[in-house]
């Protein structure tokens, strides 16, 4: 593995920001005022047509949906013969959620909105939904870049990374997390997506590009029939819509 002098600041800005926000839920700086501050001012700001977009968003980050996403790319690669893609991008997907999950039991914070999750779910630290959106959307996004190489990878990468960042934002607005939670998530995104594109500078993804498509056509058509199914489920789930 090469780190660029680019893929090191950014590895290193990543660690810091987690670092940071991580010393701040440990009580050595004043995290809960930026955090209260900001959940507080979010209620004034829903409305119905808000409330259905955030819900359709979030939904995009919801495991079910992330788990059919990270298959259908590796399925895309292995597809294509891109083995050794296949097995990084895979290997990122798998640990990820175990990394989130062992830090939320080490860190044991609890959500805005209680007994919105059971088990390790029940904790905020990091953000579960930030965290593996903006991995596997992320991945997408360089997969993007590496198969069109001009305009149209740079433009799918943009979007692919403005999603991420929605979905963080729909977690604060529905109440799930805490605004720390989710940049904590981001940024332990950012620090897997530089180690894998550390990697993948060495492998030969426009192999591949034929499949890119595929698989932005199955997330695109899959998306409305999830959504069917969630988003009843997601109205009765963020009590912090309608309170009482």
């Amino acid at each position: 593995m090469h780190f660029s002098r680019t893929q090191w600041l950014c590895a290193s800005l990543s660690l810091l920001v987690f670092a940071g926000l991580a010393l701040g839920e440990a009580g050595l700086w004043p995290l809960e005022a930026f955090d209260r501050a900001i959940t507080d001012a979010v209620p004034a700001l829903r409305t119905e047509t808000l409330n259905l977009l955030m819900l359709a968003v979030t939904a995009l980050g919801d495991t079910r949906f992330l788990v059919f996403v990270a298959f259908t790319t590796v399925l895309a690669l292995l597809a294509a013969k891109a083995w050794r893609e296949a097995l990084l991008f895979g290997t990122a997907f798998t640990l990820m959620p175990l990394i989130v999950k062992f830090l939320k039991m080490t860190i044991s914070r609890p959500r805005p909105t209680v007994d919105l999750y059971g088990g390790v779910e029940s904790f905020s630290f990091p953000s579960g939904h930030a965290t593996n959106s903006a991995l596997i959307y992320g991945a997408l996004a360089l997969l993007a870049l590496a198969v069109f190489r001009k305009l149209p990878g740079r433009l799918l990468a943009l979007a692919f990374g403005v999603l991420a960042i929605m979905i963080a934002v729909s977690r604060i607005y529905l109440g799930a997390h805490w605004p720390s939670d989710t940049l904590a998530g981001l940024a332990l995104a950012s620090l897997m997506l530089t180690c894998v594109s550390a990697i993948q500078d060495e492998l030969r993804l426009p192999e591949a590009a034929r499949f890119v498509p595929v698989v932005l056509i199955l997330i695109t058509a899959a998306f409305p029939l999830y959504l069917l199914i969630a988003l009843p489920e997601a109205r009765e789930l963020y009590t912090a819509l309608h309170p009482e």
